[in-house]
């Protein structure tokens, strides 16, 4: 009888996390009839971290804002007392852009909006994930919906006539009465080669041109809010740096979110730790989940198992890495995903059953 620890994430696109877990219990099963299964729906501070906290007893609730583009759109949160989760990318990620939106214009309005109402509520606490946005605006909309003021050249108020960054030239922020803590699970500084508009700009639709410009506006208002060499700060289109700068936190999202759901202690009782995500790449080793789960796991001495689907790089310190396609059609439907991952998981198994035989 084996006693197996499931750490999946979501497969984006795809499946969930807690589906992700689900296939691959049902492969252990198949195998074994008698395992012990424990699992949590887990995340590194992207997709699927409000499935997390609710899991942990929060309750969901509702509230109005606005999208990345400005338009009304109703947004899920979690709470638990005076503590609030907000999964950003509910209310700014990059699949609610539409084909007609101009990249560039994208904005964080929507978070700091409903950041405000929740102040406004006697929320006390906040917990943003960063994962998945589409917008490169250095956190500029947020600021201005929590009470900052944003200046044009002229001492006026920024009209949001285009991206925040392009109209700001100066900030003055109050003490926000809030505290605010960003899960990141990239360590992107706020400007440069490795920041948010030279790395994920172009997945955003951003053009080289607008690049270049909205990373020199982001060097400048770094100076201005004093985010110089902090790492995170760059996350979610600078996100990360607008919350630095009203006195917020930036911690890891998946160490932070594995300590919530104690698994160091629930890897104690386990015989194998099973995690993964869609693409096992180098990315995957930095501040991703299956690499901090790796990490544990080697360090309690326990096999870890990675189901993926799509391996670039093996993980160090992993027993094994696989993908589930095996060569074969990566576009799947939710059902086959969750069909491949089970039997992969079982045929799994069965080797490791042989050799240990």
């Amino acid at each position: 009888m084996g006693r197996h620890l499931i750490l999946m994430d979501a497969f984006k696109g795809s499946i969930s996390s807690k589906e992700a877990a689900e296939a691959v219990a049902s492969g252990i099963r198949a195998y074994d009839p008698t395992a012990i299964i424990d699992s949590s729906p887990v995340a590194d501070g992207g997709e699927g971290t409000l499935d997390v906290y609710l899991a942990l007893g929060y309750d969901v609730k509702t509230a109005m804002t606005m999208d990345l583009a400005g338009r009304p759109c109703e947004v899920e949160y979690a709470v638990k007392g005076t503590d609030a989760v907000i999964e950003v990318a509910r209310i700014c990620g990059l699949p609610m852009r539409r084909s007609e939106d101009d990249p560039v214009r994208m904005n964080t309005r929507g978070v700091g909006r409903l950041i405000a109402q929740l102040r406004d509520q006697g929320i006390t606490h906040i917990r943003l994930a960063l994962g998945g946005t589409g917008t490169t605006d250095g956190g500029l909309g947020l600021l201005a919906e929590v009470g900052c003021r944003l200046e044009d050249a002229s001492g006026d108020p920024i009209l949001f006539q285009t991206n925040p960054l392009l109209e700001t030239h100066t900030i003055q922020c109050p003490a926000y009465p809030v505290q605010l803590e960003a899960l990141v699970d990239v360590t992107a500084l706020y400007h440069g080669p490795d920041g948010p508009a030279y790395l994920f700009g172009p997945q955003k639709g951003l053009l080289p041109e607008d690049i270049v410009k909205l990373d020199q506006q982001l060097e400048r208002i770094e100076r201005l809010l004093g985010l110089e060499n902090v790492k995170g700060t760059g996350a979610a289109g600078g996100l990360g740096g607008a919350i630095y700068a009203l006195g917020g936190t930036i911690v890891p999202g998946a160490k932070t979110i594995l300590q919530h759901l104690r698994v160091a202690e629930r890897m104690e009782q386990a015989d194998y730790v099973w995690t993964g995500e869609g693409r096992v790449d180098r990315q995957s080793q930095i501040g991703k989940l299956p690499g901090e789960v790796t990490r544990m796991a080697q360090a309690a001495d326990i096999p870890c198992l990675i189901l993926a689907g799509i391996v670039e790089e093996n993980m160090p310190h992993a027993l094994d890495c696989r993908s589930i396609h095996a060569g074969q059609a990566i576009t799947l439907e939710r059902e086959q995903t969750m069909a491949r991952m089970s039997e992969q998981a079982r045929k799994w198994l069965e080797e490791l059953s042989l050799k240990q035989g």
